[in-house]
């Protein structure tokens, strides 16, 4: 018969079921973590989207407000605008006045004499 020269001890069955225990948990801790990671992503990303619509409604209000103050002002600056033209034409008028004043006054001191 064959004679089996083993100059290598056999490695015990104990230990081998827990090199493969040990193993077997450290894949266990692994998967744990990625389901964890997963989770935790996935609530990270529905907070994210959460928090851009309501900043995405803030801007838009934002905007309507913006839209609106524009149309005041471009209103009041009309209103300033025209303010000039009124006050030239205002200012028109009083000369116009004042040289009739004293154009009659003139008129009847060269009359007298």
């Amino acid at each position: 018969m064959a004679m089996i020269n083993s100059t290598k001890a056999p490695m015990s069955y104990r230990r081998k079921v827990i090199l493969g225990c040990v193993l077997l948990s450290c894949s266990m801790i692994c998967i744990l973590m990625t389901i964890i990671f997963l989770y935790v992503s996935n609530t990270a990303n529905k907070r994210v989207e959460e928090i851009r619509a309501d900043y995405r409604l803030i801007a838009a209000r934002r905007d309507d407000r913006v839209e609106l103050l524009t149309d005041q002002v471009a209103v009041i600056q009309h209103k300033l605008d025209a303010i000039p033209d009124r006050i030239a034409d205002k200012t028109v008028i009083k000369v116009k006045e004042v040289v009739t004043e004293s154009e009659v006054p003139a008129g009847k001191s060269g009359q007298k004499p």
